[in-house]
């Protein structure tokens, strides 16, 4: 038997039930690329649920605020999927179509070479081989392969590899087939090797060098970034600003806020200048603070909220005024998430 039908033989045996399995429409598969690029299945599968609730169709997306969008999005992170998303709905109902070839799929807003090849392979049906994280960890593992998944060489012979061991009567299914095998049996740590229908062919597993592959550089120093965020309330209202600078946070809103690249003792913040400059120091009265930490690929955030009541409003600010009750109806990141559940807001 060949790969290509190892897998697929496997794959009809044993794949999940997911539901954009089950259809051919180019826009729920779009969507549910997008909501799974660095998302879990399990936790991506209720968003994708609820876009499909609220957006249907590309024409409801499109017509969409960028509001309601990001809002359904909060949690899931990596935020400019969901800007692109929007971006790109508008574009394709003003072009009049989905796309249905692999150039025109790649030259969307926010498609990748990974993305192009699973919606052009799952909707239309073309010769596409698809190579994500789970790919690279097969093949590697299964030909002994030591090229660097990171470098464009590497990458460049993985792809070539892809396409020469795809199925092109079958594109879709073997596309899904290899997929799901490196994700649910080749997986990153404790793979399931003794129940592998690959292992007597299986370079990694014949010479125990599973840990081993794929090869990857080294991630350079990780750098960590001090947020102190600012709840204040008076008179059952609030004040919030939405994030415009470019960034994983962008457009959505925040507290007041006051950002360190080194940890600021408390008396730092409490007389940092911006603060002194949004309220007299006299009517500061700290009700709580709250710690968060939030980890990301390339930095992490060790965030502060302190929650503030204060006697009379801000002075020289240039916030938005909001009843605290109506903080649920604005996109907030997972971290403000985290503290206005701590608060039970």
């Amino acid at each position: 038997m060949t790969f290509s039908s190892q897998i697929i033989k496997w794959y009809e045996r044993n794949k999940r039930d997911l539901p954009w399995r089950n259809t051919k429409d180019p826009y729920k598969i779009w969507l549910s690329e997008v909501i799974l690029q660095q998302t879990q299945v399990v936790q991506g599968l209720p968003y994708y649920e609820r876009f499909l609730a609220a957006f249907p169709n590309i024409r409801s997306l499109a017509k969409s605020h960028e509001e309601n969008i990001m809002k359904l999005w909060q949690g899931l992170g990596y935020y400019s999927r969901a800007r692109n998303l929007h971006f790109t709905a508008k574009q394709i109902v003003k072009k009049g179509s989905f796309p249905n070839d692999y150039e025109s799929i790649l030259a969307l807003k926010g498609v990748g070479e990974y993305t192009a090849a699973a919606i052009a392979s799952f909707a239309f049906n073309l010769p596409c081989a698809v190579v994500d994280g789970n790919v690279f960890r097969l093949l590697s593992r299964f030909y002994g392969i030591e090229k660097n998944i990171n470098n464009s060489d590497g990458k460049k012979f993985f792809f070539k590899l892809a396409d020469s061991l795809l199925d092109k009567d079958r594109p879709d299914i073997h596309n899904q087939a290899i997929m799901e095998f490196g994700s649910q049996m080749c997986k990153s740590h404790k793979p399931n090797c003794e129940d592998c229908p690959l292992k007597k062919e299986c370079y990694a597993f014949n010479h125990q060098l599973q840990t081993r592959f794929p090869v990857k550089n080294k991630k350079g120093k990780i750098k960590t970034l001090f947020y102190d965020y600012f709840f204040f309330e008076f008179n059952q209202q609030t004040y919030i600003k939405q994030r415009i600078q470019n960034g994983i946070w962008k457009n959505l809103y925040e507290f007041p806020l006051i950002e360190s690249s080194e940890e600021p003792s408390k008396n730092t913040i409490l007389y940092h200048p911006n603060l002194q400059n949004w309220l007299h120091d006299e009517l500061i009265s700290v009700k709580s603070i709250s710690s968060f930490r939030h980890i990301l690929s390339h930095r992490h955030i060790k965030a502060r909220f302190w929650r503030i009541q204060c006697q009379t409003g801000l002075i020289n600010h240039d916030f938005k005024i909001i009843k605290t009750t109506d903080l649920d109806r604005y996109a907030v990141s997972r971290l403000t998430e985290k503290f206005l559940n701590e608060i039970n807001l």
